[in-house]
């Protein structure tokens, strides 16, 4: 609901005052096509609503006035319009004395103040409204399809603005320009100027989204302001792949010529970083550098992502998006970071073994803790990982079928939160808003978010609780064995056996809060599912979810790794697929998807295609085209690591290992992207991932992890004392070094191809070489030039 502050929210435009007609002047100079006042006025109201800013804000009203967001329920707001408060917001004797044009013109006191004129246009329309009777049809103005001009994309040129036209198909078959009545927003008005009307003025070459919205109904495309041509015309690129073919026609469009391909050194570094999430040796870089082989960028990238650490960086990053959240996992506490640990595992050996993108997410959605064995044999298994996590780091839990652990929390989970973290984690489709009303910027409306989470009544996790009585004996009888061993009095610390299952018959399901009714069992934009006695819906959700026709599935999850690889997504955040936030490059991603299901979605290969391609390979370095771009990928863009890494390759250039607390449970050595808790009790490390922004995972938003840069991150390179602690280790690099026969020179650039994964300038080693002869010993020169190098933003960004 919005309050009346909201609805006055509208745009204070200046016109010569019109008599009540059928037109009415805009201030661009023209006329508004012929209205249906009585049709138009609540698309007038979402207008007023949407502009105010404030939409999220007072939903209760002040005074008792509410309204819908964004006018999505006109049957209510024309009773609280004309109806509610005796009637007195509108009097069709003496319209004028109507008492909302009384506030919005300020000639009545209110809370939000003025806000249009007596001689504006949309007070010319609420008027004539009014004058004619305030009537209105229930269904008049239901939109059946709104269509914006142009359609996909807005092509602006410099001194010459754009006007953005809007039609609506309404359910009666009729057919109006409804430019007037929609609210408008760019994503950059760095990029062009936007009048409340839809006007574009180019203000720089670049590329922005526009959202147009009227009466819950949503549109976008992209606004394009392409560079000045250059002299001489723009020059043929060479393509890789069909991802450069795109990525390179979008470019061309914009006059923006794509960076040369980066060096082997730049593409090694990156490369490494970005699928291992290490740097590489020395040994590695130099043997590179030798490689006359026309195919050695190739043959690297086969090396890499068959590395077992390339598929421990996808479990870090998968755990994030399935919600791993070790304070959320069933107790005992000290229990906690294992049950991390096996989930982060059982990803990560699919992704090794490069099991099929839907197979691994059919067996997440669908899962149970027995997997069709029997009882006792389930017993067995669940015994024998209790045992191995008290021993060591790993267990045989990758080994079961599927991934029970996502459905196992400590506290009991609402349905509707099981259709919120599914619908991002797997859809890419943030559904919070949905759950008060009609989602603002997409389709989603209430009834459908409760439709969705009602297909998660079966999910049992209940204490207690078992499939059948079979089960409840075996684990009923292991648990009281377990009492009776335990200490008297403290069962604190007792491990018990629970069973996630579906319940063979389902909860009734939750009703929509708004009108008491419980929608029936549906997918997003899918079919009904029908929950039924000894069937699991979830079933056929992951059939729909993981079809090769379904709008979101294989789009958002190529989209995330996408992401990964540049930084940012061909839809940016990469979690929030809806009607107002337009792909960047809408073919690019199409293409994409369709590739990643005809390969039987084979994450492997959707990699190496992304990694081969010119795009991946471009230079960070700009030229006078491309410096502005953000979003078109016509270079490689300077990015953060993930905080895991930065971990890593700090390690990795000092030459040391990580140790980890006891209750962490990792061996010395462990890389941080092997890690699957999300809460470390080794303080230093927990530090320092948290300032570089790892997540808690504690909601379902990639947005949790932060890839801004801040001041205590810098700080701590250069003043932690666990950092300077690793640059005296005995087995550390610079130990290794100072006792090396290496020349100065020799050692410079040691340090450089450890660090920055390049040999340094004849400057650059001068200076290092002359630093580390006139310090007091060998050891403090090389402590402080490796100290200088991992300071740069060079070393602590991916480029």
């Amino acid at each position: 609901m919005l309050s009346t502050r909201c609805l006055f929210a509208l745009i204070a435009c200046v016109i010569t005052p019109v008599a009540a007609s059928a037109q009415v002047a805009l201030p661009t100079g023209g006329t508004m096509p012929s209205v249906d006042f009585e049709r138009h006025v609540m698309g007038l109201v979402s207008k007023a609503g949407c502009n105010s800013g404030s939409c999220h804000g007072s939903f209760q009203g002040k005074g008792g006035f509410r309204l819908s967001l964004f006018g999505y329920e006109p049957s209510m707001d024309f009773a609280n319009l004309t109806r509610d408060n005796l009637g007195r917001r509108v009097n069709i004797v003496k319209p004028d004395e109507s008492l909302f044009l009384l506030k919005a013109t300020g000639q009545t006191l209110h809370d939000g103040g003025m806000r249009f004129g007596k001689d504006a246009w949309v007070y010319n329309v609420f008027r004539e409204w009014i004058r004619a009777g305030a009537k209105w049809t229930p269904g008049s103005g239901k939109i059946d399809q709104l269509e914006v001009f142009p359609k996909d994309f807005a092509l602006l040129t410099a001194n010459k603005p754009l006007q953005i036209k809007v039609n609506a198909k309404f359910s009666d078959g009729t057919t109006e320009d409804i430019t007037p009545f929609c609210d408008f927003r760019i994503t950059d008005d760095a990029i062009a100027a936007l009048s409340p009307l839809g006007l574009l003025t180019a203000r720089q070459p670049g590329d922005a989204g526009l959202t147009v919205l009227y009466r819950g109904s949503v549109q976008a495309i992209r606004v394009l302001v392409p560079t000045p041509a250059q002299p001489g015309g723009y020059p043929k690129v060479p393509e890789v792949n069909y991802i450069d073919s795109e990525v390179f026609a979008k470019l061309k469009m914009m006059n923006v010529i794509p960076s040369d391909v980066a060096g082997d050194t730049t593409f090694l570094r990156r490369i490494h970083i970005d699928v291992t999430g290490q740097l590489p040796t020395p040994e590695e870089v130099r043997a590179f550098l030798a490689d006359k082989d026309p195919k050695k960028r190739e043959k690297v990238i086969d090396k890499l992502l068959a590395h077992p650490l390339h598929a421990a960086i996808w479990a870090t990053k998968l755990s994030d998006v399935t919600g791993n959240n070790t304070q959320a996992l069933e107790q005992p506490q000290q229990t906690q970071p294992k049950r991390s640990q096996m989930w982060h595992d059982w990803i990560r050996k699919r992704i090794a073994d490069n099991v099929p993108y839907d197979q691994m997410v059919r067996d997440i959605l669908t899962a149970t803790s027995l997997d069709g064995q029997t009882p006792e044999d389930w017993l067995e298994f669940v015994k024998k990982i209790e045992g191995q996590t008290e021993k060591g780091f790993t267990t045989d839990y990758p080994e079961k079928k599927t991934l029970d652990l996502f459905w196992r929390r400590q506290q009991q989970v609402p349905i509707e939160q099981w259709g919120e973290k599914v619908a991002v984690a797997f859809l890419g489709v943030r559904l919070e808003c949905a759950q008060c009303h009609k989602h603002p910027t997409d389709r989603w409306t209430q009834d459908e978010y409760w439709a969705f989470a009602n297909l998660f009544t079966q999910v049992n996790f209940n204490n207690n609780q078992f499939s059948s009585p079979a089960v409840k004996k075996v684990a009923d009888a292991e648990n009281n064995a377990r009492k009776e061993k335990a200490p008297k009095g403290n069962n604190n610390n007792l491990a018990i056996i629970r069973e996630m299952f579906v319940a063979a018959t389902a909860n009734r399901g939750k009703p929509n809060p708004v009108i008491g009714r419980v929608p029936n069992p549906k997918a997003l934009g899918g079919p009904e599912i029908a929950v039924k006695v000894g069937e699991d819906a979830r079933v056929k959700l992951a059939e729909w979810m993981t079809a090769p026709e379904n709008p979101f599935f294989a789009r958002s999850f190529v989209n995330r790794v996408w992401a990964h690889y540049f930084g940012v997504g061909i839809v940016n955040p990469v979690d929030d697929f809806s009607l107002a936030n337009s792909p960047t490059n809408s073919r690019l991603l199409d293409a994409l998807a369709a590739d990643f299901i005809k390969s039987g979605y084979d994450l492997r290969k959707l990699e190496k295609n992304i990694l081969l391609s010119r795009t991946y390979q471009l230079d960070y370095a700009t030229n006078s085209t491309n410096k502005f771009d953000k979003n078109n990928f016509s270079h490689a863009y300077v990015r953060a690591l993930m905080a895991e890494q930065v971990v890593d390759v700090l390690n990795a250039a000092l030459g040391v290992d990580e140790t980890f607390a006891a209750l962490d449970g990792a061996p010395v050595g462990t890389k941080l992207v092997e890690v699957g808790s999300s809460r470390l009790a080794n303080p230093n490390l927990a530090y320092a991932l948290r300032i570089f922004g790892r997540p808690p995972r504690t909601t379902a938003c990639d947005c949790e992890r932060a890839a801004e840069p801040a001041l205590p991150q810098t700080l701590f390179r250069m003043t932690d004392t666990s950092i300077l602690a690793k640059f005296t280790d005995k087995k550390g690099r610079v130990a290794t070094l100072a006792a090396s026969k290496l020349t100065n020179e020799e050692l410079a650039e040691e340090m450089f191809l450890a660090t920055l994964s390049r040999l340094p300038s004849a400057d650059q080693k001068a200076s290092a070489a002359e630093a580390i002869k006139t310090a007091k010993n060998r050891t403090e020169g090389i402590t402080d030039v490796l100290w200088a190098l991992v300071n740069t933003r060079e070393f602590i960004l991916n480029h």
